[in-house]
């Protein structure tokens, strides 16, 4: 049984270790940066050896992967760190602080083909999502393609400053939600040339030490994307949102119809007809899951081909997994559009070589 290390006590500790026992895994350590809360995430867990640095977890003999569930500026050392220990790896989005770094990590991979490196893009698992992306061709040419998610989940002015608030940490509701989607479109085959977007600051200050500290981070979105092929989406993001939790959307639309992705649910309209449900259930009550998305359904799958995987050498489980590569990919996005926000929302090209560098592409969007 394939033995799993992870760093990082809150997403790690509370969805990636329940799903991946779940799927028959066997996770024995966790590490932290404060060993209080590690400790306290282990006893609570059961069966957790605790580090309190994570280079001894990844030293460990006795793990064959470890999952780095971060924030984006450990991601490059520790992956690194990771392959060279002779492990398999999972980096949580996104994948980098910059597409520099996610470079490097793509020439990392590449040294050690024996082992799994991957991206947790976890969504690509769910079995809605795959069964879509075969029908997919049913929609025609893509016209567009929309996104919105608003979540309340940061929107308490008293909420503690963290290094989800911090930019050179690699915090905000861009890089946290916006690479999810960024990965989805191109899952389903829509590759990205050119970005335009509004990057924004509600909260400016939160409460830290005593005092307050300002935000430097995003957590309002509002980003557009041209597509290689032709068409361009609209997708909007807000972690303040003053509402209700609302469910995360995804509709492409094409030629002959649309396909709509919420939950664990894909629906499609064609000739003018309602939605209907073509693949997946409700929204299943697991740790991870909530309005914003299946992510703990996607958590159990990914770990079940996991299994496969490693337990019994079955590579191809894998196939829908993103690779590093796509987390380069996805990367450009996320840099393209921060330079087009820094930038008063010029258009900015989406690098397509290692070596070049985003500029203004011709006005076709």
């Amino acid at each position: 049984m394939a033995r799993i290390g992870v760093i990082g006590t809150g997403w790690g500790a509370r969805v990636q270790v329940p799903a991946f026992r779940k799927a028959g895994l066997d996770v024995v350590a966790i590490a932290g940066f404060r060993p209080e809360k590690t400790r306290a995430a282990a006893a609570e867990l059961g069966g957790l050896e605790a580090y309190d640095d994570w280079r001894a977890l990844v030293a460990s003999p006795n793990l064959d992967l470890v999952t780095i569930t971060t924030p984006p500026s450990e991601h490059r050392e520790m992956a690194e760190a990771v392959l060279a220990a002779g492990k398999h790896v999972i980096l949580e989005k996104p994948t980098a602080l910059n597409a520099g770094e996610a470079e490097e990590l793509v020439a990392l991979a590449a040294q050690y083909p024996d082992r799994i490196a991957l991206i947790d893009h976890e969504l690509r698992f769910l079995p809605s999502w795959r069964e879509a992306r075969q029908r997919i061709v049913e929609l025609g040419g893509i016209r567009y393609a929309e996104v919105r998610y608003a979540s309340p989940g940061r929107g308490d002015r008293s909420r503690e400053w963290n290094w989800w608030s911090d930019a050179d940490r690699g915090g905000g509701i861009w890089g946290a939600v916006g690479s999810h989607y960024i990965d989805a479109l191109r899952y389903f085959g829509l590759e990205i040339e050119a970005v335009q977007a509004m990057l924004h600051t509600v909260i400016a200050e939160r409460p830290h030490s005593g005092g307050s500290r300002p935000v430097t981070s995003d957590d309002l979105a509002a980003v557009h994307l041209g597509f290689r092929e032709g068409g361009v989406a609209s997708l909007l993001f807000a972690a303040v949102a003053a509402g209700n939790d609302e469910p995360a959307m995804l509709t492409i639309h094409g030629e002959h119809g649309a396909m709509r992705f919420t939950g664990e649910e894909v629906l499609l309209s064609q000739g003018g007809k309602p939605y209907t449900r073509i693949a997946g259930e409700d929204l299943a009550k697991v740790p991870g899951n909530s309005p914003g998305g299946a992510f703990g359904s996607g958590t159990i799958h990914l770990a079940q081909a996991l299994r496969a995987a490693i337990d019994d050498g079955h590579r191809d489980a894998l196939t829908p997994a993103a690779t590093f590569r796509d987390g380069l990919m996805q990367q450009r996005v996320l840099d393209a559009a921060r330079r087009s926000a820094e930038e008063e929302g010029r258009w900015i090209a989406v690098p397509t070589t290692p070596s070049t560098t985003p500029s203004t592409p011709p006005p076709s969007h």
